[in-house]
Parts: C-alpha cells; sequence; structure tokens
C-alpha cells in the first residue's frame, strides 16, 4: 500500500500519511485484508491487488466524484459515511444511498469503466482506501478468486437494491420510517431508544420522500408509541411498531456478505457442479 503520495481529495481532505503512532503500512493492509470485502483472497494476492492502493481521510462535505464522471479508483470506505447522490438537468437532488462501513461503491461503473450514475459524496469525517481501476481490472484477469469475491459484492449491493424497491412500493411513508427506527433499534439489541445516524433532510431523501412528509410520518408513528424530539426517538412498544410495519426479513434483512459457493466434484467425473445441483436442489 502506499502512503505519503497525494490524495485525490487532497485539496478537501487529508492525504493518508503516517504520523506518530500511526499504524505501519503492513499492519494497515493486513487488516484491510481481514475485511469482509476481501474475504477468500490469498494473503499474496490481496497483496498484490492492494498495493498501489491510497489511503486517504476526507473531512465532511466532500465529493469524492461526480456523477457522470469516469472512475478513477475503486473506493472503499474505512470509516465514516458517505452519501451517494443523483441530480437531474433542473438540478433537483436526492439520496439514493448512504455508505456504512465496510463496504465498497461504485463497484459496477469501477469493472466496466462505465461514467459514475451518482455523486459521492462525505456525510461525516471518512478513512478510504482507493484502489486504481485500471489496477483492479487487471488483476480481475489474473485472478479468478477475485473475481468470485467481487461477484458476491454485486450480488450484495443488488438484491440490497432490490430490497429498497420492495420498501418503497410496498409500505407507505409511515412504516417506511418505523421499519428503518426499528431496524436502528434491533441493531442495538434490541434498544427502545435510538439516535437518528444522519439529519432528517439525508433521512427523507433515502426513504424516498419530502422532509415534510417525513414529519407526517412520525406525527403518524406516534399512534404505536414512538416519541421523536430532534435525532432522539424513543419506541415505547417494539413488537406494537413492528406489527404495525409489517417487518419482513424479505425487505429488512441486511445482508453482510454474500460469497458465490463452492463448487463440488463429483466422485466419478472431472466435471463439478453447484452444491445445490449437487444436493438436487432447485434454484428459486
Amino acid at each position: 500500500m502506499v502512503f505519503g503520495r497525494a490524495c485525490p481529495h487532497a485539496a478537501t481532505g487529508t492525504p493518508g500519511t503516517m504520523g506518530e503512532g500511526a499504524m505501519t503500512p503492513v499492519d494497515e493492509l493486513d487488516l484491510v485484508l481481514q475485511l469482509p470485502l476481501f474475504d477468500g483472497l490469498e494473503p499474496e494476492s490481496g497483496r498484490r491487488l492492494l498495493g498501489p492502493s491510497l489511503h486517504c481521510e476526507a473531512q465532511a462535505g466532500v465529493n469524492l466524484f461526480q456523477q457522470g464522471e469516469r472512475p478513477e479508483y475503486l473506493h472503499v470506505l474505512i470509516e465514516g459515511a458517505v452519501e451517494l447522490r443523483c441530480v437531474d438537468p433542473t438540478g433537483h437532488e436526492v439520496v439514493v444511498e448512504v455508505v456504512r462501513p465496510v463496504d465498497c461503491f461504485i463497484l459496477a461503473a469501477v469493472v466496466t469503466d462505465a461514467p459514475y450514475l451518482m455523486t459521492a459524496r462525505t456525510l461525516e469525517h471518512s478513512r478510504l482506501l482507493l484502489i486504481p481501476a485500471g489496477h483492479l481490472r487487471e488483476e480481475l484477469y489474473r485472478q479468478p478468486a477475485l473475481s468470485l469475491v467481487l461477484l458476491g459484492s454485486l450480488a450484495r449491493h443488488y438484491r440490497a437494491l432490490v430490497r429498497q424497491i420492495k420498501d418503497l412500493k410496498l409500505r407507505t411513508s409511515a412504516e417506511r420510517v418505523g421499519a428503518f427506527l426499528l431496524c436502528l433499534a434491533l441493531d442495538q439489541g434490541g434498544a427502545t431508544t435510538v439516535e437518528l445516524p444522519y439529519r432528517k433532510r439525508v433521512l427523507a431523501d433515502r426513504m424516498g420522500m419530502t422532509p415534510e412528509n417525513l414529519s407526517r410520518a412520525f406525527a403518524r408513528l406516534r399512534e404505536c408509541g414512538v416519541q421523536n424530539q430532534g435525532s432522539h426517538v424513543v419506541i415505547e412498544d417494539l413488537e406494537r411498531l413492528a406489527e404495525y410495519c409489517r417487518m419482513d426479513t424479505a425487505i429488512d434483512r441486511v445482508e453482510a456478505a454474500l460469497r458465490v459457493p463452492a463448487q463440488q466434484v463429483l466422485p466419478d467425473s472431472s466435471e463439478s457442479v453447484p452444491p445445490s445441483r449437487a444436493q438436487g436442489t432447485t434454484d428459486t
């Protein structure tokens, strides 16, 4: 991993230089290779992939790239938060997704060298790993294992998008907000008090509604025992809220990582088949 080179966001961010007491490049590299995103790669393959990468820090409000630009790097978020935004010809912007660690974005554009369909902007102080796009594509040809790892990442992002569309189409505004709050509570072990992770404007965009509709949704949720003061939310009855929102694992489950299943070799054949077919099951 390369440290001390000019960070592409250095005008508004901080280059990834190694200060006193910081990890050495080898320590940082080993840490990154332990991330779920790179699980399945042999250490030497991972080092070859990440060798020319940059470590970069950016303050809140930094545009990492713009909609319409061609990818120069695969951005891997290590710490912080990044919003992915879309803008129409009139200048109207909406938040499509908020990325939390540890994850990469936007992999599909980087792999295909296609223009970005969204703008990425930091929501808070963030630490990122930047893998040069051309180098990543070269390694995809050299390393079949890397292709499988990134296929799993693409599959997870696709499935997350399907879940988001189902949430938008099958639930009312209040139900969507309630389900979001309930997921926050369950992530904290069933806590009845949660803090909104970002500003209400960003939350409204992410929920597919205007700030005014978000306020109305919170007002509707008072009937389910949800009290809101600023970013502080109290949920009096988790089960009641879950019933109201019609919680569904096909929508609300968060998949941390997906992997392409390893193939099995049949005893009397040189051909390998996926485990599902070897066991006589079908893919639904």
